[in-house]
């Protein structure tokens, strides 16, 4: 039923179709801080993207996750589907959220500008890209 709901969204409304992974360890999350010349540049924001026409939110938030960060896949869960709304960059996207589990290093590539691990508190006080900060606190609201 989600898939017919995003499909007409996009093909007559002009909706992005996005993942973004909620990455845990310790208690803190790992953000990423978008390099300038990107939309929403030099903000924090949680990894993610875009998904490619025919791809699966799951294997896209894998390669975006890999493509980001290098972080591989190791177990991932949808934890739920956000709509998000940024009227001053004029987007509207659904954005399937997952708790994603990994393997690896983290390395960084042209689109993130730094990372780190940050408590709930930390992140509280940050100005997050998009609508992170609200899907945060819907992770946080499942605990």
């Amino acid at each position: 039923m989600i898939d017919k709901i995003v499909a007409f969204l996009m093909k007559f409304m002009k909706v992005e179709v996005a993942v973004a992974a909620i990455i845990e360890e310790k208690g803190k999350i790992l953000l990423t801080k978008r390099t300038k010349s990107i939309v929403d540049g030099g903000k924090w924001c949680l990894p993610g993207g875009h998904l490619k026409k025919w791809e699966k939110s799951e294997d896209a938030v894998k390669r975006e996750v890999n493509e980001e960060i290098g972080l591989k896949f190791k177990k991932s869960k949808l934890l739920f589907v956000n709509e998000e709304f940024v009227k001053r960059l004029n987007l509207h996207a659904v954005v399937f959220v997952y708790k994603f589990d990994f393997s690896g290093r983290i390395k960084k590539n042209w689109e993130v500008k730094e990372f780190g691990w940050f408590a709930r508190k930390e992140i509280g006080k940050m100005d997050l890209a998009f609508t992170h900060k609200e899907m945060l606190n819907k992770y946080w609201g499942m605990k």
